[in-house]
């Protein structure tokens, strides 16, 4: 006989559909044909086994492995079709053969496993394989066979819609395996989600057909009751799928999973009646429901798939009873002794959500992660008691509780391994927006603290900020493809601001601006500038102001262009430009004095003009403006009249930032300047009253010397007593209003002094020098208090106080830094307090 005619008989000859062992006697023609490179040895078990040469063809070993395989040989088997499985070179018609081999023994396989995600994993495989084998083409006369094979396969994989589509295709050429796959069919669209009654009048039709065999065993007829039960308690028919329950004997191994759907019954009714508001009924329901999955969840003399279903169900509705600890620990239990179940899945999200809820968010926490990573096992989520959707909004649900009550902790750690339950841009956005969350909540505490404990939970917050930036930027890169692109890098520009990684942002923020419509750039602009100010660049911030002042003048981004051009050109020194753009934010009518920029304006414009009137009193000095009154030169005059009228113009936008915004953080530093202003605007009256003869104008000058005066001090002792009062409550202060509280005390004694008010300044001083003791600025301390005794002529006590003087200097700690508050070294004031000790 030839190849061709023996491969054709092959083809031609099918085996018996109903078991491994028909096709022996086509199989041996086979060997007949290459007796020379095939040798089949009998065993004394009664097994075969094959031995090829090298010079064997590819359809004749696997050929032999189906042989093997018909024979119960899977290993024989296997291992000829994994030689084969992945060679494309394999021709028709049996280049689907290895993959239908390994397939079959996987199926055959699975059933072994008592674990049920195992066998739905064995199955999973054995359908992939089936499926391969479907697409090369099965082995010849294994068509219908194969194709029953992976529909079987498909159905214990849970894959209902493929398993569904496959056995029906051949059910009509398949009359040997009817019967299995109508038990197949029925439960198939049963499990099918969402559950429609489509669904469940198909499921109702093969289970019809599969109940109307005459030759069902015992079981099978419990069987199909049970699922008729099912079908009817989906459809709603409450009171039929009872009675079609009572027909199951309570010998029978299913007779537990009708009381399972006894107790899914009296779950739905009590839904029911809790919904209508028919407590007592609601109440009797949930009862009979606690009472029929305990009765179920019990029964040992079942196989667990019954006991673990009722294991879970039984902590769903303990809950639900508000027996919560009772809940807790059969939840507990059901995850741990049904492990890898999509029980143990369901159940450990009640048993975490109830840890929560306990505030035992640590244990939770453990818990969720446990619960994720097992949803995952296969690769794929899949559990029929929480579907997809809701197993992710149960766990966003618990994210977004903790975030609620400041619990940031444990969020960000169930966040962190979201993936891949979660879609990958989906759990970067949530970790993100936690991130971001937590740090402003950091942030916010920080302002509500002691400066020493704000320090650190600002470094925590700005640690948080620059995490949740990085991961902004990973979820854009993620969706570098889509439109939400340009947002996710916005987002992630704004939390490093935030988190003062600003060189991180500058480059964010370039290549925001590649990408970004005209419409959001002025915004980038903007924010590029902030960070380069930031980063000390403020002559390079300027470039990306000015471009956005001048291309997008209608943006509302330029009222905060305006505020930090205003920033920029005071630290460059260009205080006119700085006025400039300021004001234009307050006089163009368009800002509302309630908006941020307006308010910032406000308070920036107050410190530029302070700053102002200090530069021109500072060369007002350098000009002669301390010379006695008759001897300053004009342009000295000139520049104090500057001064002043800056001073004056401080005042006026200090004072009016502070009457609007009093609860602002910087109305404390706006209140000292307008107090130093005062102080200083007292010096060009006071020069003047020296030059006038005129009593009337001498008078003028005189009272515009003493209000100033008067209202500094005012100023300076309210200050004192909010500060003090502050550093009672906080028992430490931030240190601009440390330093402010400092220069408070020594300004109210010049201010005291000015007015002659010696006495008064004396208190002041001494206040000064006894808070201050162990620091420098004490020294200049003693030194006014000196000169005060001085006026006074109290001689005597001037040289004692400068003695005191010389007895704290000794005391000082030699690590002590004297450039920081006065404008001597050591032993420059060891040298300055003796010449005074002797001019006194």
């Amino acid at each position: 006989m030839s190849t061709e005619s023996a491969q054709n008989e092959f083809a031609e000859t099918p085996p018996d559909a109903t078991s491994r062992g028909g096709l022996r006697g086509v199989m041996g023609k086979w060997f007949l044909l290459g007796s020379a490179m095939v040798i089949v040895v009998g065993l004394a078990t009664g097994a075969w086994w094959v031995f090829l040469s090298d010079s064997a063809s590819t359809e004749k070993k696997l050929a032999v492995a189906i042989v093997a395989y018909e024979n119960d040989e899977d290993n024989v088997a296997r291992e000829i079709a994994r030689e084969f499985v992945d060679d494309l070179a394999v021709e028709a018609p049996y280049q689907g053969t290895a993959s239908f081999l390994l397939g079959a023994i996987l199926s055959d396989e699975a059933q072994d496993y008592l674990n049920p995600r195992d066998r739905e994993t064995v199955y999973r495989l054995a359908a992939q394989h089936l499926e391969t084998a479907k697409e090369r083409g099965f082995p010849p006369g294994y068509e219908i066979r194969g194709e029953y094979l992976l529909g079987i396969a498909q159905f214990h994989a849970r894959q209902y819609d493929q398993a569904i589509k496959t056995l029906e295709a051949i059910y009509n050429d398949y009359p040997v395996r009817q019967l299995e796959i109508e038990d197949a069919l029925a439960e198939s669209y049963l499990e099918l989600t969402p559950r429609t009654n489509e669904h469940m009048q198909a499921s109702m039709k093969w289970s019809d057909l599969f109940r109307a065999h005459s030759n069902l065993t015992t079981d099978q007829q419990s069987e199909a009751q049970l699922r008729l039960a099912r079908i009817q308690y989906e459809l709603g028919h409450f009171d039929e799928s009872l009675q079609t329950l009572e027909k199951i004997s309570p010998a029978s191994q299913y007779y537990v999973d009708g009381v399972i759907v006894q107790g899914l019954i009296s779950r739905r009714r009590y839904e029911e009646f809790k919904k209508a508001g028919k407590k007592e009924k609601a109440q009797d329901e949930l009862n009979a429901a606690i009472r029929l999955f305990r009765k179920a969840a019990s029964n040992q003399l079942v196989a667990a798939d019954a006991t673990r279903k009722a294991s879970y169900l039984l902590a769903v509705m303990l809950r639900a009873n508000d027996q919560l600890k009772e809940a807790l620990d059969q939840a507990a239990r059901t995850r741990k002794i049904y492990y890898r179940t999509h029980e143990s899945v369901a159940a450990g999200l009640e048993e975490a959500e109830l840890l929560r809820a306990e505030g035992k968010d640590e244990e939770a926490v453990e818990i969720y992660r446990r619960v994720m990573r097992e949803a995952n096992l296969n690769g794929s989520y899949d559990n029929p008691w929480i579907d997809e959707v809701e197993f992710r909004q149960r766990i966003t649900r618990a994210i977004d509780a903790w975030k609620s009550s400041q619990h940031f902790e444990p969020a960000v750690e169930v966040a962190h391994v979201l993936r891949p339950i979660f879609p990958d841009d989906q759990a970067l956005q949530i970790e993100a927006d936690v991130e971001y969350q937590w740090g402003e909540y950091l942030e916010n505490q920080a302002t509500k603290v002691p400066f020493d404990q704000s320090l650190e939970k600002r470094t925590q917050s700005r640690f948080h900020f620059r995490r949740a930036g990085s991961v902004y930027l990973d979820l854009a890169n993620y969706r570098f493809a889509t439109a939400e692109y340009t947002n996710d890098l916005w987002k992630s520009a704004s939390a490093n601001l935030k988190g003062q990684d600003f060189s991180k942002a500058v480059e964010i923020l370039a290549e925001y601006q590649r990408y970004e419509t005209r419409d959001h750039k002025p915004r980038a602009l903007v924010a590029t500038a902030r960070a380069l100010i930031a980063l000390d660049k403020a002559e390079e911030a300027l470039g990306p102001l000015k471009e956005c002042l001048e291309f997008y003048p209608k943006d509302p981004s330029v009222y905060e262009a305006r505020v930090l051009g205003g920033e920029a050109y005071m630290e460059l020194g260009k205080l006119a430009e700085a006025k400039e753009v300021l004001a234009q934010n307050l006089d163009d009518g368009h800002l509302e004095p309630s908006s941020r920029e307006w308010q910032d304006s406000l308070f920036s414009l107050g410190q530029v003009l302070h700053l102002e009137g200090e530069m021109f009193e500072a060369q007002a000095r350098v000009k002669g403006a301390l010379e006695v009154a008759e001897a300053i030169p004009r342009d000295a005059f000139q520049l104090l009249e500057q001064s002043s009228a800056s001073y004056q113009g401080a005042i006026k936008y200090l004072h009016a930032a502070v009457r609007r915004y009093p609860d602002d953080p910087r109305s404390i530093g706006a209140r000292y300047l307008i107090a130093e202003c005062h102080r200083r605007s007292s010096m060009l009256p006071k020069k003047k009253f020296r030059l006038v003869n005129i009593e009337t104008q001498r008078i003028k000058f005189d009272k515009e010397v003493k209000d100033h005066l008067e209202v500094a001090v005012e100023i300076y002792a309210g200050l004192i007593n909010e500060l003090t009062n502050k550093l009672e409550e906080q028992t430490q202060l931030h240190p601009v209003e440390a330093n402010i509280l400092r220069n408070c005390y020594f300004a109210q004694g010049a201010a005291m002094f000015e007015l002659q008010r010696f006495k008064d300044a004396i208190d002041a001083y001494s206040t000064a020098s006894n808070r201050y003791q162990t620091e420098a600025v004490s020294l200049e301390a003693f030194v006014q208090i000196a000169q005060c005794y001085r006026y006074m002529n109290q001689t005597a006590e001037a040289r004692g106080t400068v003695e005191q003087a010389k007895i704290v200097l000794s005391r000082l700690a030699d690590g002590v830094d004297y450039s920081e508050t006065t404008h001597a070294t050591r032993d420059d004031w060891r040298n300055y307090l003796d010449w005074l000790a002797t001019s006194l």
